[in-house]
């Protein structure tokens, strides 16, 4: 969901937000060193999705459903308002927030890169710590409060949710961005403080580019990442219609089974497609290409039903008998620490908007113990 993303030494790619036009992975916080024995490539490559499916993943979804639920409590207009107006004012107040600060951090992010190369690695490694953990706060704010303003605004009938769903996914392969749909598990990002010198926006502008970088960051986060969460949002609502229902936000007790199997289903069969193409496709045929899109929607179609499946096992089997706001924080910090503690935070605070190249690219870059 949210973020969104591929390992790419521009950091995430995905979560549609989108676009690089190369995609190099990061390094490997443990280097192993490469063979040319396609058994022991076999062995890395399942290590390393075995790795993002039953590790990572869960903690990418552990944090984003404590901090979404912690807002839920924390964000709360004055109590004179109708209920109504009081949830679609929760939702505003976290997207406008959400979305001031991600605008902020996409600003400040290259003299921040800048200032931190010039100091210790101590002080490098806990500066980009501290950037991405901002980042993430705001990241899942402003899906909250993007995610809560639809609901209530555009509605959850069938026609609705497809008219928003199509469209919003015309628009992304139209533009050459549909891999910035792409989240935990099928991409992970590789914390480097080098990452904050490369750009994640959708014209790929730098600082000195002058007010062309303001505009382009200001249509990244006000367009094109929302055109993400509209994805998102109509597909996990349509699910909700044909599998167990499922709604961040609202404490369930069915566990999305069926979402958790299709999701894991389609994740193993999108990587095997993906190599498939990479190995027998032209890099420039139309084929190719045509192919390559059919598996990023495959892979963001799998992401978004991991996602409901691992969400509702949470709220079933994640310290049910704690009070909920000691769980939503307790939730939050195991997430976050998590992540911190296996060097990859920036997987839930690299929003970038991901460009597909003139040629192939893989679609599903999951490189965590080798490069």
């Amino acid at each position: 969901h949210f973020y969104k993303r591929k390992m790419t030494d521009h950091s995430w790619a995905v979560f549609p937000l989108s676009p690089l036009t190369s995609q190099v992975t990061s390094p490997s916080p443990i280097s192993l060193k490469k063979t040319e024995s396609w058994p022991c490539k076999l062995f890395w490559s399942s290590a390393d999705f075995t790795w993002s499916f039953v590790v990572l993943a869960p903690l990418v979804v552990i944090y984003s459903r404590g901090t979404w639920d912690l807002l839920e409590d924390l964000v709360v207009p004055p109590p004179y308002f109708h209920p109504a107006m009081q949830r679609q004012l929760s939702g505003l107040i976290c997207y406008v927030a959400g979305l001031v600060v991600r605008i902020i951090l996409d600003m400040a992010k290259f003299p921040f890169g800048k200032f931190l190369r010039a100091r210790p690695d101590s002080c490098q490694v806990f500066g980009n710590w501290i950037f991405n953990a901002l980042y993430a706060l705001a990241g899942v704010s402003f899906w909250r409060g993007v995610w809560f303003l639809l609901r209530i605004d555009v509605g959850i009938e069938t026609y609705k949710l497809l008219f928003v769903l199509l469209g919003s996914l015309f628009v992304l392969v139209l533009n050459k961005v549909p891999n910035s749909l792409i989240s935990s598990p099928l991409a992970i990002s590789i914390d480097d403080h080098e990452q904050l010198g490369v750009s994640s926006s959708f014209f790929q502008k730098s600082q000195d580019s002058g007010c062309w970088f303001f505009l382009d960051v200001l249509f990244t986060n006000i367009v094109m990442r929302q055109l993400v969460v509209f994805c998102w949002w109509s597909l996990w609502s349509l699910e909700n219609k044909f599998f167990f229902y499922q709604n961040m936000g609202e404490q369930g007790a069915v566990i999305s089974y069926d979402s958790l199997l299709v999701g894991y289903v389609g994740v193993v069969i999108s990587t095997f497609l993906d190599k498939m193409i990479q190995k027998f496709c032209s890099h420039s045929s139309v084929t190719g290409k045509v192919f390559s899109t059919v598996v990023t929607l495959l892979a963001f179609f799998s992401c978004v039903n991991v996602w409901r499946g691992l969400w509702s096992f949470l709220n079933v089997f994640f310290l049910p008998n704690l009070d909920s706001d000691a769980n939503y924080l307790i939730g939050h910090l195991v997430g976050l620490l998590g992540l911190t503690g296996l060097l990859v935070t920036s997987t839930i605070a690299s929003d970038s908007i991901v460009v597909d190249s003139d040629k192939i690219g893989e679609v599903v870059s999951v490189r965590y113990w080798v490069r």
